[in-house]
């Protein structure tokens, strides 16, 4: 058997479990949107808001319990959804585990530097192996979400590019946390975690920015893409597959660059690890 179908198997008896909850979370998401008007409630609820910020009068009690009716669905739709869509980046990022640092802690990194192959390749060949078992359950997770009618704040532009926008999402999280676990650091999904909040606020930071000339705002909006998770990048590359856009060159160049940072820092880190398999 090859080192990769043994790696896919073995990433899927570990953490199918995992992979099962997110699903379940996916359902759940389509459940509710296919038996109840989500994109209506929220439709109801801004209504009731403008016509109170107009100053229209009082909502009567039957309005007050239809717009009561349309929060808490409103409310059940955000916890599903935000359970879900966080569910399958943080799927990414546990999916390596701590695959390089923990076995060289363990010392079970010298059963496989006897073996002929470099130990940088063999590592890499694994990694193959875990991202094709994660591509296929983002996969399953984006034909799920596909069915799902969301509302137009939370949908893709279209069904292939919501798909496509998850599988880069985990995919992506999964190079990184193997990235930070090929460096010998233990918890790689945990220090994942932490560099992707922070790249999300500090996306959202720069969006806002754009309306500044300053030179410092331009210059953060000019090199801090390249260290950030590339969420907007990713957001821009998928709605490409809307008809009439025309194709972001620019997002498709920076989403390939994250990859191949966080595969260079793999390799740079398993090269450094090769030469000093044990952590003494």
């Amino acid at each position: 058997m090859s080192i990769i179908k043994a790696s896919l198997r073995n990433a899927v008896r570990r953490k199918w479990k995992f992979a099962l909850v997110v699903f379940l979370f996916g359902v759940g998401l389509v459940v509710l949107t296919q038996m109840s008007d989500v994109a209506g409630a929220f439709e109801r609820m801004e209504a009731m808001q403008q016509e109170i910020r107009n100053g229209g009068a009082p909502p009567s009690d039957e309005q007050f319990g239809t717009v009561a009716g349309s929060a808490g669905m409103i409310a059940l739709f955000g916890m599903l959804n935000l359970f879900f869509m966080f569910g399958t980046v943080m799927f990414g990022f546990v999916m390596p585990g701590g695959m390089v640092a923990n076995e060289r802690r363990s010392t079970a990194i010298m059963l496989w530097a006897q073996h002929p192959m470099p130990l940088t390749s063999f590592f890499l060949q694994r990694y193959l192996g875990i991202q094709v078992a994660t591509l296929v359950a983002l996969l399953v997770f984006g034909l799920t979400a596909s069915v799902a009618v969301l509302p137009a704040e939370a949908a893709a532009a279209t069904e292939v590019g919501g798909v496509v926008r998850i599988c880069l999402v985990g995919m992506l999280a999964c190079a990184i946390s193997f990235g930070i676990t090929a460096l010998g650091i233990r918890r790689a999904a945990l220090f994942g975690l932490v560099y992707y909040l922070p790249s999300s606020l500090i996306g959202d930071l720069l969006a806002v920015s754009e309306v500044s000339t300053s030179t410092v705002a331009e210059l953060a909006r000019a090199i801090l893409p390249f260290a950030i998770f590339p969420a907007r990048a990713i957001n821009d590359f998928v709605g490409g597959f809307a008809s009439g856009v025309a194709w972001d060159w620019g997002a498709t160049g920076m989403v390939v660059y994250h990859f191949a940072l966080w595969t260079a820092v793999a390799w740079l880190g398993l090269q450094r690890i090769a030469r000093g398999p044990l952590k003494l």
